[in-house]
């Protein structure tokens, strides 16, 4: 079967290894089109070059009229000249890891409908909160929902919001992944002196924003006795005004802040933390949709401690902490019940790495969504 994958977020090279396990079955013939460069955790990124892949890459640079926010860039762009990528590739199916409501998931379907009318065409969903959308947007998702055969979503509760404005077909329930032999233990040592680190280690690494919970974490950290240190990784708004609640709390020398890094750099910073702190906080226009640095720090076995927003419980399920989202003292709590616990560090970390390879690694995923390729190329219906 030919497959045609479109996806703006494989301009990292770990996020094509979904596409690459789909497409070591040799029934698969796969195509992924992606940018040259996008926005990606706050940073510029080029197309990072995987290396072995089983699949071909046709690298396309979108145009997009959303160049000034990265949200509105994620769902305003198209790839031009889609008539001629759909006649050379010739589709059984085409799957658009976009939200519904996207010019880019709208205008291949229009494309697709009249070049290659017979390809199955499968959308992806993470949006876990129901929301109206403006026109043109409320038009997009409405004509993506009537024109696919099929959708994969992020968790159920996405299902439930897709269902509740519409969509009646088949999907299937899609987290992301990590590679566990990327994402593993292992010493960093010569980072931890670089960075200066010496006391137990409090580790956060995403977006610098409110929603992210960071506040919360460094009020939590600023009335913690013990000897710790707090290592924020991430760019975003808040960070200047996070760099200011440092200092106002007493933190200064007790706090690292690092840059946004690359993505494959991540697993050295995950294993300089003795315990990775994920605080969000949901607001009425986000709540937390899965929770990625999560299973990355659970497959290098460093115990995590997650707030109770969105999916973020389901993610961790027993294999780390949870306390309630905003709450300073139970966050304080639960950090210093780790720093005094070591033999249940050890245990988190031992279940959360047993986790990941149970239900979190790229394998187990693209084995979920060949199952779907099967059941859509057989004319049999999935779950709704």
């Amino acid at each position: 079967m030919r497959i045609l994958s479109v996806s703006h977020s494989c301009v990292v090279s770990e996020y094509q290894k979904r596409i690459s396990e789909v497409a070591k079955y040799s029934s698969v013939e796969l195509t992924l089109l992606v940018p040259k460069h996008w926005l990606q955790f706050n940073k510029m990124v080029n197309l990072e070059e995987q290396r072995g892949s089983s699949h071909r890459v046709l690298s396309v640079q979108p145009i997009t009229w959303g160049f000034r926010k990265n949200s509105m860039r994620n769902v305003t762009h198209i790839y031009p000249n889609m008539k001629r990528i759909l006649a050379k590739i010739e589709p059984d199916i085409i799957e658009i890891w976009e939200e519904p409501f996207s010019a880019v998931s709208a205008h291949i379907i229009f494309v697709a409908r009249r070049i290659v009318p017979q390809a199955r065409i499968i959308f992806f969903s993470a949006q876990n909160i129901l929301k109206k959308y403006p026109v043109p947007f409320s038009v997009f998702e409405k004509y993506t929902f009537k024109n696919s055969a099929h959708a994969f979503v992020m968790n159920d509760e996405v299902a439930r919001v897709i269902k509740k404005k519409g969509y009646s077909k088949g999907f299937d329930v899609l987290p992301l992944g990590v590679d566990p032999e990327i994402f593993c233990k292992e010493d960093v040592f010569s980072l931890k002196k670089k960075l200066g680190i010496r006391d137990f280690v409090v580790g956060f690494i995403g977006k610098i924003a409110v929603q992210k919970g960071i506040l919360v974490l460094i009020e939590a950290a600023s009335q913690i006795t013990e000897n710790i240190q707090l290592l924020i990784i991430g760019n975003g708004d808040l960070k200047e005004k996070v760099e200011e609640l440092v200092i106002s709390s007493g933190l200064r020398q007790r706090t690292i802040i690092v840059d946004a890094v690359v993505h494959s750099q991540v697993p050295d910073y995950l294993n300089c933390m003795d315990v990775l702190v994920s605080p969000s906080i949901t607001t009425p226009r986000l709540k937390e949709q899965f929770g990625r640095v999560l299973i990355e720090a659970m497959a290098c076995q460093v115990p995590v401690i997650g707030s109770s927003s969105g999916q973020i419980p389901a993610t961790i399920g027993e294999a780390g902490l949870i306390f309630k989202e905003g709450n300073v003292i139970d966050l304080k709590g639960k950090i210093e019940t780790l720093i005094k616990d070591r033999n249940l560090r050890a245990l988190l970390g031992k279940n959360g790495r047993k986790r990941v390879l149970e239900n979190f690694t790229w394998k187990t995923i693209a084995e979920k969504q060949y199952q779907a390729y099967t059941r859509l190329m057989n004319g049999v219906t999935c779950a709704t």
